[in-house]
């Protein structure tokens, strides 16, 4: 089952880092409000040079901060709504972390130039 979304992430190619989703738990209806449910997915990040590394370093603009890798994360926020497609929101949402992390330690480049733009 998360095999066909883990190969999705992987074909984004967005950095050294990639998420690998472990686990999605059962939907858990919201009793306040019909249309929307929770699922729990665990997912991991790993580092695509060497995968038994324990620890990474993101680079942002205010300077580089540790990752944990290899360690089960829990993807925020657990809410989903009965008109949106399950597997297309989720692909989005892990789409969106992966290149968060990935692309933090990113400056953006001038397409002329090449030079980074302040």
């Amino acid at each position: 089952m998360y095999n066909n979304l883990n190969q999705k992430l992987s074909e984004l190619q967005s950095g050294n880092y990639l998420i690998k989703v472990k686990s999605i738990g059962d939907r858990r209806p919201n009793k306040y409000y019909s249309k929307e449910y929770f699922v729990t997915i665990k997912y991991q990040v790993t580092d695509l040079n060497n995968p038994k590394r324990k620890f990474g370093v993101i680079v942002p603009m205010m300077g580089a901060k540790p990752i944990e890798l290899n360690v089960d994360r829990e993807l925020l926020p657990t809410n989903f709504f009965v008109w949106e497609s399950f597997d297309d929101k989720l692909f989005d949402r892990l789409s969106k972390t992966q290149k968060s992390i990935n692309e933090e330690g990113y400056y953006p480049k001038d397409r002329d130039t090449g030079r980074v733009v302040a």
